[in-house]
């Protein structure tokens, strides 16, 4: 059977695709990078409690980072929110169908994701009160953000390959995961290790503040923090070559030059990536973090090109038909605009409030 046929037939787009696209990589690396720090964080932190010692929330390393854990959660599945509409836009008739393929996982996802979150609170709430519910609570908090992530990266590659929809009439039950792909394992892998990595960076950065302030012990800490991100940088760099080499074979010539523009930005991203690990392992605060984000940005660049790749036989994004609806979609990211300084400033407010609680 041709798996075209499968295809739902896309809605009319309100502006230009390039627009939707654009707006879609800037937000959602605001959205990977606190979503690094949740998932990672909470690998970390369960990582300490459980296998490290039993220090006092304010002289533990990872401290720092989990009472920020409860208001980076919200604040990271506040920014999914627009880029998750903006992707829909363009690719929602694929998204939306593997999603009802594996529908039971998928649902799943919400409950879990709302019990997660108020575990990451009981964490912090009951750290010197009861030592096991809030050991507990945070290993129930990253046992559930492993699951989330595996099923996200699920989905992400089902939506890219038709073909594979084709196993809905041997299991019409919602339960079609994407376990064949070559490329699941490592993709998985890539993500959370880059989210150790970010969550290790933003520990160190947390810390760097108490230094300034010339808070005792502050500086090791620090260290501390830019040597998970190198090390964790390290590993993910050799499962990006695990990852590359597993996409299909005809796809991989595009990042060897044949196309000027995907080599480009893979090569300039990874050099990037070596950059900020090797000045986090000198204990460089700025450049690691300026090469970091220029890192990111390229990679999710390059996730959308691979995309491109994916679904270029069955659908281009300047296919879409455009109704214009400009005054509308201006409304939109003035709100958007709007909403973004308002949860910058309570970030800001939130920040403040700690550190004063904290000094």
């Amino acid at each position: 059977m041709d798996p075209t046929g499968l295809i739902p037939t896309p809605e009319s787009i309100p502006a230009p695709y390039w627009l939707f696209l654009v707006l879609d990589i800037l937000l959602f690396i605001l959205h990977i990078l606190v979503i690094n720090v949740v998932v990672g964080g909470s690998l970390i932190i369960a990582y300490k409690r459980w296998f490290g010692k039993n220090e006092p929330l304010e002289d533990a390393v990872h401290g720092i980072m989990a009472s920020k854990l409860p208001t980076s959660f919200a604040i990271g599945i506040n920014l999914g929110v627009a880029p998750l509409l903006f992707m829909q836009v363009i690719y929602g008739h694929f998204f939306y169908t593997s999603s009802v393929l594996m529908a039971v996982y998928w649902i799943l996802v919400i409950p879990l994701l709302i019990l997660a979150y108020y575990g990451a609170y009981i964490h912090i709430k009951k750290y010197d009160i009861s030592e096991w519910m809030s050991k507990s609570a945070i290993l129930v908090v990253a046992l559930i953000l492993l699951y989330i992530s595996f099923i996200q990266v699920n989905n992400n590659t089902l939506m890219m390959q038709p073909a594979k929809w084709l196993a809905y009439f041997d299991n019409r039950d919602g339960t079609i995961l994407n376990l064949a792909d070559p490329t699941l394992i490592p993709r998985y892998l890539h993500f959370l290790l880059a989210s150790i990595a970010i969550a290790g960076l933003f520990m160190a950065m947390l810390w760097s503040f108490r230094q300034k302030k010339g808070e005792e012990g502050s500086e090791s800490k620090v260290r501390a923090g830019l040597q998970v991100f190198a090390w964790f940088t390290l590993i993910q760099i050799l499962v990006g070559f695990w990852f590359l080499m597993a996409i299909p074979r005809e796809f991989i010539a595009a990042y060897m030059g044949r196309n000027l523009y995907f080599t480009i930005v893979l090569l300039f991203g990874s050099l990037c990536g070596i950059g900020a690990m090797v000045t986090a392992f000198r204990g460089k605060m700025r450049p690691t973090l300026m090469m970091l984000l220029i890192t990111v940005a390229a990679m999710i660049i390059t996730r959308q090109n691979l995309r491109s790749q994916y679904l270029e036989s069955f659908f281009k994004p300047e296919s879409l038909t455009v109704k214009s609806q400009y005054d509308v979609f201006v409304l939109f990211i003035v709100i958007l605009i709007l909403g973004l300084i308002s949860v910058a400033y309570m970030v800001k407010q939130a920040y403040l409030a700690s550190e004063r609680r904290a000094g």
